[in-house]
Order: structure tokens, then sequence, then C-alpha cells
């Protein structure tokens, strides 16, 4: 037994057919790309995290410490909230305040006071920005 499709069929189907196949493909293609960025974006905001955590079971100088911490804080500044890394630590505590982000506002008024005040940097001090930083990137 034989089976025959009709031409004016069978043309439709296979054009159904490649459209979809075309489809599926480029649905697959956005994918791998956006699984791509998103196991970037993690391992980025990991080193954030990994990085706080040595710093705060290992410190060191603190004033050293406060540079590293300085660092990271700006970094994330501009990356996930896309702030610019030349704003003064009472600008982004103005901008923070204004979105309605204290602990944020809070981070920024004392890192400008450590940072530009010219006080001392107390071990205490640098653990305590460690602390709220730490606890900014975990409620990220």
């Amino acid at each position: 037994m034989v089976l025959l499709i009709p031409l004016s069929i069978l043309i439709p189907i296979t054009l159904v057919v490649i459209i979809l196949i075309v489809v599926m493909w480029y649905l697959y293609t956005k994918n791998r790309k956006i699984a791509g960025k998103l196991i970037s974006e993690k391992i980025r905001f990991h080193r954030y995290k990994k990085a706080i955590e040595i710093l705060k079971n290992n410190p060191t100088n603190p004033k050293t410490d406060f540079k590293i911490l300085n660092k990271y804080v700006r970094a994330f500044f501009k990356e996930y909230l896309n702030l610019n890394y030349s704003l003064t630590y009472l600008e982004l505590e103005a901008h923070f305040k204004n979105q309605k982000k204290p602990e944020y506002a809070k981070l920024s008024r004392l890192m400008s006071d450590i940072n530009y005040k010219g006080e001392q940097k107390n071990s205490s001090d640098i653990k305590q920005l460690i602390n709220m930083f730490s606890e900014i990137l975990k409620n990220y």
C-alpha cells in the first residue's frame, strides 16, 4: 500500500516544519547566550562576596583593608547600580537617601567620614563597614 500525499498539502506542511525548525534554533541560541550571561554575572557577583568574606576573616592593616573595601564598594555601585565611579560618598549618600535606601546611605556616610575627614582608620570602624557592605551584598 502506497500512501500518496498531494503536492498541495505537502508543500505547506514542509514550510511549516522548516519555519518551526528555524524558530526553535533561534530560541535555542538566544537561550544559550542568556544562560552564559547569567553564569558570568553570578561569577562576578560571587567574586564580591568572596572578596569581602576574605577581608572580613583575614584583616590586615586597617588602612589597607579600607583601600580594598573602597575599591569593591565603588566597583559594586558602578556595576550593579549604574552610578558614576567619580561620585563622592556624600553625593552617593544623597542619591541613596532620595531612593530611600538607608543602609546604602549609611554605608556611604561612614565611608565618607573615614575617607575624607582624615580620621584615623581603626579596625573596629573598618570591620563595621565590611559587615555593612556584606549585608548589602546578601540583600541585593
